[in-house]
């Protein structure tokens, strides 16, 4: 029902500006974006682009699936620059491999020029996608760390959800889930890396050196020069490998563990906001779906919780006509009502207040209230603590998976292994990038 409600309300917004396209396809300028969406996200930006399309009658714009962000990225960095798209969405860890090709066309240009204004965009939003005061894209969509919890379970066994503001509350909620009969297990975590990266945040210590990339290259991993990266994986070392616990011990382990919580089996997950609203629909009538900010590690953190998400670039393939119809097509996108779609659509967070106060976004919370804490947590983010912009982000996220997983799966792989191999692996890597990359 939602999702009708959310077309209509955007449908009627643009109707007006939707009438006047009438031109056909073959007399634009066809402008081609590359994307890693599937599911309800692609649903939701084709219904985005055939709306730019009905618009106006200049371009036309094709949205092509190209897999996930791995398998998208890989694509992208092999093919010749004269036969990428036009336009490329893809996840905040492969900003730093973009923003220093030769591949993109920051968007600061365009806004520059055109005295556009994105002031809306949510302060933390923009900073993520900022360096050295550049813009270098535009935010489709934000998602934050969450501790995703089973309704009922919780109350049940006497939790209150907002009580769980640290690791150590969880897993004593844990504990009560388990002993009450609630749940076969407590809580586990989501381990695609990207988790760790968010504890890093919230630590007050930075990944890799020269503020996280962000104050100049990238030179060495400096996760565990102040033991934060061994406080994280000894927190939840401790805590998953109880027996009530339900620990992820593969390197992809977003099918177990997410499986267990769809099922009930599992009565909380840290994860990705919108990783787990979009698979609402798979709960069915088992429980009800709740969320909080993610606990942190102990009261001792000094950071805050950076934004995660994806964004569209402007591929710079020297065609001025194919940049300025990008660029077209993002100006649309912008609008509050849109990005409020977009958001409400997929369980995204908004990207500005003006969208996460748009008609359709403001019929979302109203059905859906637990994401006011979600959009809270991104309010009460500090700029300093964004994440890290590095080259070898993708080769990065596959170590930590890695050794993540083996330490919870292999009793002789102790966390101070762990973060010893993430450190020194990541740095062979940086050097390896950076002796091949020369700038």
């Amino acid at each position: 029902m939602l999702k009708k409600v959310v077309s209509l309300v955007l449908c009627m917004t643009l109707a007006l500006v939707a009438c006047c396209g009438a031109t056909a396809e073959g007399q634009r300028t066809k402008v081609t974006v590359w994307h890693m969406l599937n599911g309800i996200n692609a649903e939701a930006f084709d219904k985005i682009v055939a709306d730019f399309n009905a618009s106006q009658d200049k371009y036309q714009v094709v949205a092509e699936f190209q897999g996930n962000w791995y398998d998208n990225f890989a694509k992208f960095k092999a093919t010749p620059k004269e036969d990428l798209p036009d336009l490329y969405q893809i996840v905040v860890e492969c900003m730093g491999w973009l923003s220093e090709s030769d591949m993109i066309i920051p968007v600061q240009k365009f806004i520059d020029r055109d005295g556009f204004d994105v002031s809306g965009m949510q302060e933390n939003v923009r900073a993520l996608y900022t360096v050295n005061d550049t813009l270098y894209c535009m935010p489709l969509s934000v998602t934050m760390l969450a501790l995703s919890y089973n309704t009922e379970a919780l109350e049940a066994a006497g939790v209150d959800p907002a009580s769980l503001k640290t690791i150590a509350d969880v897993d004593a909620a844990a504990r009560k889930v388990t002993e009450g009969g609630q749940a076969k297990y407590g809580f586990s975590i989501l381990n695609d890396s990207w988790q760790v990266e968010e504890y890093m945040s919230m630590s007050g210590d930075y990944l890799i050196d020269n503020q996280n990339g962000r104050a100049g290259r990238a030179t060495k991993c400096v996760m565990d020069d102040n033991g934060a990266a061994l406080n994280i994986f000894q927190a939840f070392h401790s805590t998953l490998t109880q027996p009530y616990n339900m620990a992820p011990t593969t390197g992809q382990s977003t099918n177990d563990v997410c499986t267990a919580f769809l099922q009930g089996d599992l009565s909380m997950l840290i994860g990705s906001s919108q990783w787990i609203i979009k698979q609402k629909d798979a709960i069915g009538g088992r429980f009800t779906l709740g969320q909080v900010a993610a606990p942190r590690t102990d009261d001792r953190v000094t950071g805050t919780f950076s934004p995660g998400g994806n964004s569209m670039w402007i591929v710079d393939k020297g065609n001025e006509e194919l940049s300025e119809g990008a660029w077209a097509f993002l100006k649309y996108m912008w609008q509050p009502e849109v990005m409020g779609y977009y958001a409400a659509y997929t369980g995204y967070t908004p990207v500005s207040e003006a969208a996460y106060n748009s008609e359709v976004y403001t019929a979302y919370r109203q059905e859906n209230p637990y994401v006011e804490s979600i959009w809270q947590e991104l309010v009460d983010c500090d700029p300093a603590y964004v994440g890290a912009v590095f080259g070898v982000y993708y080769e990065f996220r596959s170590t930590v998976q890695n050794a993540f997983a083996r330490m919870l799966g292999d009793p002789s792989y102790l966390p101070q292994d762990a973060v010893s191999e993430i450190v020194q692996t990541t740095n062979d890597n940086i050097g390896l990038y950076n002796e091949a990359n020369p700038r």
